[in-house]
């Protein structure tokens, strides 16, 4: 989607802070790989492989849809976070209607294609994560977090998972 696009390397270390804080306040650290400036925008935040469900006999389906659902939540979450830390906090500005838009849609897409979703459901997840998000990302402390992360990566051009926790820790004192 040409509105969720990056603009510079700048925006790209922005979107990248965003979604590592965003695996920070919904439990997905461990989730996290690496971040590299120097990969694919759709590979800039690597996930490890327990992130992409397969599938196995052994799970009951009921595991199986909720490992996806949290999966999807999650997804959601840092692609949101990515926007929200782009715009919020290196641009200053709240996040334009047509990127809102672009952003929603593909929830929706997604909802529908991973976890046959409603769009009564797909809103209700989208919702809670772009609120609880946007206050988040309204944080002054979140601001320095996401500042210095963005600039830790810029320099090093790629951070390790002990790295980016590194980073993330002082986002327990706020």
């Amino acid at each position: 989607m040409e509105k969720l696009k990056y603009i510079d390397e700048s925006d790209r270390c922005y979107g990248a802070a965003g979604m590592a804080i965003s695996l920070a306040v919904f439990d997905g650290e461990e989730l996290l790989s690496a971040i590299s400036l120097d990969a694919d925008s759709s590979d800039l935040v690597s996930l490890t492989p327990e992130f992409f469900f397969a599938g196995n006999p052994v799970v009951s389906a009921k595991t199986a849809w909720r490992h996806i659902l949290k999966n999807y939540n999650l997804g959601i979450a840092m692609i949101t976070a990515n926007l929200l830390c782009r715009y919020m906090v290196n641009r200053h500005t709240g996040l334009p209607a047509d990127v809102y838009q672009a952003l929603h849609t593909l929830a929706l897409e997604e909802g529908v294609d991973a976890c046959q979703l409603e769009e009564d459901e797909i809103d209700s997840i989208f919702n809670k994560n772009y609120n609880y998000l946007t206050r988040i990302f309204s944080h002054r402390g979140v601001h320095s977090v996401a500042h210095d992360f963005a600039s830790a990566l810029s320099s090093r051009r790629t951070l390790s998972r002990l790295d980016a926790l590194e980073l993330l820790q002082a986002l327990q004192g706020i």
